[in-house]
């Protein structure tokens, strides 16, 4: 499943809401009052300033001019819909927008990922008018965050994701509900996972058991499992999981043993280096294993060489 900071039901409330406050800014008192005018003045009227904003897509504003034209037109009000879907094995999303009702958008966006993905697919929610941004945290899972509202919801969701690990979480896209559809190329968004696991606690002998390349979380998991329980005749547990990421083994000063998880090598060194800053040590960098390159190891943290931090 997906983490949810935040329901695309809860953020169309925030829109509409937002529109609801903008619109009653312009509400005529007189004859001579300013009146929303989305395709700009016609005869007889003259664009006075532009209402929206925080949310909802600006308008132009207009008022007759004195002594000529014609009452203006009723004005009608557009809402552009977008949605995006997700699935926990993609590391991408599908988006379908620029509809002007939100069911069907999400039901368009809902076929294509099943489509490509079969059951599981789940919806991210949808909004409209503004634009939405999809977050990758460090071991792949996607998150969701509508960007109305100055983005402050945006920042709260990018906030609460990097407070649970070393590094900033990523956005890997923003899609404005005008849109008319995304989908991801499936080579690439297919997750292939790298699961570790070792005796957790009393007895650990020093080795991580690895297994990269898979495509079902589940059948990676039971096979480390089984391999270091077998390996070491003791009750081993996971000690790390990633999507299309990477697993970072290293040591501390003390002989500590650990390992990281993140979408790249490169970012994996950044957040040991992180992580041991804020601890005030100065780790060592072992092997990373990528979790798109399938394989089985057992990695002892005790005899590998040191590595060279990436190149930024």
């Amino acid at each position: 499943m997906f983490p949810s900071f935040m329901s695309g039901r809860t953020s169309s409330h925030l829109i509409a809401l937002a529109a609801f406050f903008a619109l009653m800014l312009f509400i005529p008192d007189n004859a001579s009052a300013a009146y929303p005018c989305p395709s700009g003045p016609g005869p007889g009227e003259r664009q006075v300033g532009v209402a929206g904003g925080g949310g909802v897509a600006q308008y132009p504003v207009c008022e007759s001019i004195d002594g000529g034209g014609q009452a203006p037109a009723p004005v009608s009000y557009y809402y552009i819909y977008g949605a995006i879907v997700g699935h926990p094995d993609s590391d991408d999303v599908w988006m379908v927008g620029n509809y002007d009702a939100a069911h069907i958008a999400e039901k368009e966006a809902m076929s294509m990922c099943r489509a490509a993905m079969g059951d599981g697919c789940v919806s991210f929610g949808e909004w409209y008018n503004s634009s939405y941004s999809v977050i990758r945290d460090a071991q792949g899972y996607l998150f969701g965050a509508w960007n109305g509202e100055d983005g402050q919801i945006r920042k709260n969701v990018l906030r609460d994701c990097a407070s649970k690990q070393p590094l900033p979480c990523q956005v890997i896209g923003s899609f404005a509900s005008s849109r008319r559809r995304y989908q991801p190329d499936m080579e690439v968004a297919r997750k292939r996972y790298a699961v570790g696991a070792w005796v957790f606690g009393e007895g650990f002998d020093g080795r991580v058991f690895i297994s990269t390349g898979r495509t079902v979380l589940a059948d990676g998991e039971s096979e480390v499992l089984a391999a270091c329980n077998k390996a070491t005749g003791r009750e081993c547990k996971i000690a790390t999981a990633v999507g299309n990421g990477v697993i970072q083994t290293y040591t501390h000063p003390n002989g500590d043993s650990s390992v990281v998880v993140e979408s790249n090598t490169k970012r994996a060194q950044q957040a040991v280096q992180a992580h041991c800053k804020k601890l005030k040590q100065k780790c060592t960098l072992q092997r990373a294993y990528d979790s798109r390159v399938a394989g089985t190891f057992v990695h002892a943290f005790n005899s590998p060489e040191p590595v060279a931090p990436a190149r930024k």
